[in-house]
This record gives structure tokens, sequence and C-alpha cells, in this order.
């Protein structure tokens, strides 16, 4: 029996005819063929077995949607382990598609990012607030050239097509879907931070949040600080206080809604964000840092790397309560990213990537004074131990 045949005939099936247009994945199929991207094409075939494939696969027929689409030779690198992994291979494929059409000339015009929500929201690999899915950023050159910014890499867009109600653009990579906190600041080169993470229980902490917001310091920024903070370095409290106010709790606050609403830091400390001809800059009390990288997406947030350490002492638990309640609250029934105005960003049909809080429940958020605790021992840790060199 042809190929495309026999995965109409399975999506024909009594239970699975309400849900997969079996014309319409056939006729993908052959379009994904016709355009060279045999392997997207089988892959798509070999997931038509799963029920989580299945569903993806209904969901495709039913809107405007993008897909972002490896040629051949991306898929001849992904490891054998993942390709002969269903399920994972569902998810993968699910970082793969946005909701809605965005163009290549839609996407935002560096340095400025659009960020696009995904169908991926399996909650082994995505934990972020209100049960969103996991958001992709990119950003289009002055040669009009789109590309996919990933945490140790980038992604290419190399050309584009359609079928039917979706816009295709073809990527020379397997997207890499977002990492833990742990993993993403060891593989970015960031020492400084990750010996902090590895030397106490901070990671945990911060990887207990369904959505969080970090100010990394990069290496250079916390050899500074130690110079600046001298003995100071040793005070557990002066510590947890400056540790807490590169934290916003509760909320994923990417590039494009920094100046949209107002933020509280664990700290329970205000931020406030400015942009000038040098770039883009965060504020916690009378401290500022340029924002060096911003967007780096995680399992269950975001990080944006800054060039400074945000030295502001000041703490106000009872302040920082409030706002991880108000934050979370607020994060949790927005129906589009802050900020955000391309394609495919504003308020979506319920079940949508973008309004997609019923799909799971939000795990609890580390208390405040979990995250002021653990901060302060690991800094206390990593710069104790930097002064004894």
């Amino acid at each position: 029996m042809h190929p495309y045949a026999l995965l109409a005939a399975v999506f024909a099936a009594p239970a699975l005819a309400q849900e997969v247009n079996s014309t319409y994945i056939a006729g993908l199929l052959a379009a994904l063929n016709g355009a060279g991207l045999t392997s997207l094409a089988n892959t798509t075939q070999s997931i038509s077995n799963n029920s989580n494939g299945t569903a993806l696969l209904a969901q495709l027929s039913q809107g405007q949607k993008t897909v972002f689409a490896p040629n051949n030779a991306a898929f001849s690198a992904v490891p054998g382990d993942v390709s002969s992994n269903t399920n994972r291979l569902v998810s993968i494929l699910s970082y793969h598609v946005v909701d809605g059409h965005l163009n290549a000339s839609e996407f935002a015009a560096s340095p400025s990012h659009t960020i696009a929500r995904t169908f991926l929201n399996n909650p082994e690999f995505v934990t972020l607030e209100g049960g969103r899915s996991q958001v992709i950023v990119a950003e289009r050159a002055s040669n009009g050239t789109v590309t996919i910014l990933e945490a140790t890499r980038n992604t290419t867009v190399v050309s584009s097509t359609a079928y039917e109600n979706l816009i295709v653009h073809v990527v020379d990579r397997v997207l890499a879907m977002p990492d833990d906190i742990s993993d993403t600041v060891e593989d970015a080169g960031l020492s400084s931070l990750d010996g902090a993470l590895d030397s106490t229980d901070l990671d945990d902490a911060l990887e207990r949040a369904h959505g969080i917001t970090i100010f990394a310091p990069t290496n250079a920024a916390f050899q500074s600080a130690l110079a600046s903070l001298g003995g100071q370095a040793q005070n557990n409290t002066v510590i947890s206080a400056i540790l807490a106010n590169h934290v916003i709790n509760g909320t994923s606050v990417y590039s494009t809604g920094l100046t949209a609403n107002s933020y509280s830091s664990a700290g329970g400390q205000a931020f406030s964000f400015s942009s000038n001809s040098s770039g883009n800059y965060v504020t916690s009390g009378q401290s500022s840092a340029r924002i060096v990288r911003a967007d780096i997406p995680v399992e269950n947030g975001v990080v944006h790397l800054i060039e400074n350490v945000l030295a502001n002492t000041a703490s106000d638990p009872g302040a920082a309560a409030s706002a991880v309640a108000s934050q979370s609250s607020v994060a949790a029934t927005a129906t589009s990213i802050p900020g955000q105005s391309a394609g495919g960003s504003g308020p979506a049909p319920s079940g949508s990537p973008s309004n997609n809080a019923s799909l799971r429940t939000a795990g609890t958020l580390p208390g405040t004074a979990v995250i002021l605790s653990v901060t302060a021992a690991a800094m206390g840790a990593f710069l104790g131990g930097m002064l004894v060199f």
C-alpha cells in the first residue's frame, strides 16, 4: 500500500476521525517530499501512531500556523537515541510549530526580538507559569535573514514556502528545546554563576519556580563585584539581598515586556528599565546594568545576561511575597506575551499555545524566604571561596 494511503487509513479510524484531517496530512506529506524535506515527512509519518503525535497533527489544519521545518541535513545530525524516541520527537516537533502566521518580513529587526509561543507544553520539558507553552526567540537581520536565537547556537531560516494554512520556514538545524537553568548556565560558559549554583542548592530553588526571570551577571561582572564588596562579601544578609534583587519570581518577562508592566524582585524591590544609544538597562535601587544579551529561554522562564551586578542591598520580604502572588496571577491569565507586536503574538483561541493554562496545572512556587536563604548560602560560598584565593 502506498504510504500516503496507509497514513490516510490510519487517520480514518473511527476514534481519530473527528481529530485528524487525513486528506490534509496526506497532502502535507506530499508537499514536504516535493520540497525535498523527506526527513521531516518521514518523521511526521512516524508520530502518527502516537497519541500525542496524533493530537499535534490534528491541530495543524486548524487555523493559521507557522512551521519551522528542519532540512534533511539538520535531521541527519539528530542523535539516534532521540530520533528513535517517538515521545521525545513529538515534543521536539511541537517546538517547531507556532500559532498564527509569521512571514519572514514580520520578524523583529535586530537587535529587537520576536518572542513566539510554540506548541511545546509537555511538562517533562517545560514548566512555565500558568501552564504556558515554551517560546522561541528570533530576529531579522538587515539583509532579511531570519535567525532563531538558542542558548548556545543560532539557527537560520534558509528558505520559506507555504502549504494551505501553513507558512513553512525551512531551517538548517533541528531546534533544541530549552534546558533547565543549571545546564543552560553551564553551556553558556557562565562559570562564575555556574560555580555558585553547583556548590549549593540554589539551582533547585530557582528550578522549582513555574515562571522566573533572572538577570544573570557575566563572569566579568562577578569579578568586579568581588572587588567592590570587599569585606561585605562575607555578609550573608547583604549577599542575600543583592542576589534576590536579580530575580523576578512568578513570571517570565521577555525583552518585549520589560517596560510593559511594573515588576518587583524576589527581594521586594522595584525594577525599572531604560534605553539609550548604548543599549537597554535594568535598574534596582541606585544600581544599573546594561543587558548584554536578552531572552535566553530556559525550561521554566528566561535569563537575561547583564554586565554588572545590581548592588541593591535593600530587602522587603512582605513586598516580595505580595509581588510573587500578583505577578503569578497576572501571568497565569495573560493571553499574549507583554509588549509583543509581531505576527502570531496577539490573543489566541482557547487551547492554542498562548492561552493554554488549562492544559496542565502550574506547580507551587518556592517561597521568597527559600530563594533568599539559598542565594545567601550560594553567594557566601562562591564569593567567600574566591576571597580565599
